[in-house]
């Protein structure tokens, strides 16, 4: 098991001749344990709503609990090592070459993207949060204590699983399908981004637009940066801080699982708008380097 040298992060599956098939198994694996595995552990949260006695949706109720919310992330955050055992079994490609073409997560460029994304974040969330009509509900303090400790314990987990699945396998199946490495990347991208929009089961329009817009410049980050850290940055900040401006509302977290015609406004165009701004960045800022490759051996 080595990994092709010189090449893009997208392109690391194309040299395991993966074919189509190969390609429609690692996408199949990877949703089937993301609703088996979620199912289980949702088993697991309503049993516990069941000792406490809570009035939860997972008990067919109408309450939202930290059972539920806990349940709900970790359901999510199993997609980041089930990816990479996909990887592994299927291309026989390093599981650690999920993190970036050097094959570890680089802290460095974690650490520098966590500094700028969350000032960026906080102001366009809280410009938009301010502008959306909330309906409060009553917690006790006891919940919001739960809900927060969480939110800030597993939100980040689940918005890093679901880079390492979109962003990390599926971008690299597509890209894996194309000629060349141009093909690859618009394949890797519209195939990738497609399945993250689809996923969140959304009718309305513009949260498709967001959701789409959201996965495509994480994808044109990953291939520029050669790595996951950048886009699981965004996304542990974003998901975050979206739980905790609801906390500080008093915000019913049920009512963000609705998201039928109407749901959505123009207000997303904010959040895209500082997508498109950061993958401006990172372009610019490799444009003489190029996309990040895989090391080269020497000799």
């Amino acid at each position: 098991m080595t990994l092709p040298a010189g090449v893009e992060y997208h392109r690391v599956y194309a040299a395991r001749k993966p074919g189509i098939g190969r390609g429609i198994a690692a996408l199949v694996l990877l949703f089937a344990g993301m609703l088996i595995i979620g199912m289980i552990i949702g088993i697991g949260g309503a049993g516990i709503d069941a000792v406490l006695g809570n009035d939860s949706v997972l008990l067919g109720g109408a309450g939202y609990t930290p059972a539920l919310h806990a349940a709900s992330l970790l359901g999510i955050a199993v997609i980041l090592p089930w990816a990479m055992v996909i990887q592994l079994w299927l291309y026989r490609v390093p599981a650690a070459s999920l993190h970036s073409v050097l094959s570890v997560f680089r802290w460095e460029i974690f650490g520098r993207c966590l500094a700028v994304v969350v000032p960026l974040w906080t102001v366009g969330l809280a410009v938009v949060t301010a502008l959306t009509p909330t309906d409060s509900i009553p917690w006790s303090v006891a919940d919001l204590i739960a809900l927060f400790v969480v939110t800030v314990l597993l939100t980040p987990l689940q918005a890093a699983a679901e880079e390492y699945g979109f962003r990390g396998l599926a971008f690299r199946v597509g890209g894996g399908w194309g000629r060349t490495p141009a093909v690859g990347l618009v394949i890797g991208v519209l195939l990738s981004s497609v399945l993250f929009t689809v996923s969140h089961l959304a009718l309305d329009p513009w949260l498709n637009l967001y959701y789409f817009i959201f996965g495509a410049t994480l994808c044109l980050i990953t291939w520029r940066s050669g790595g996951l850290e950048i886009a699981v940055v965004i996304h542990a900040v974003n998901n975050t801080l979206a739980f905790l401006l609801a906390l500080v509302l008093w915000a019913d977290f049920a009512a963000g699982w609705d998201r039928s015609v109407g749901t959505g406004s123009p207000l997303v165009l904010v959040l895209c708008a500082l997508l498109i701004g950061v993958c401006a960045i990172v372009w610019r800022i490799t444009r003489r380097s190029g996309p990040g490759r895989t090391p080269v051996p020497a000799g």
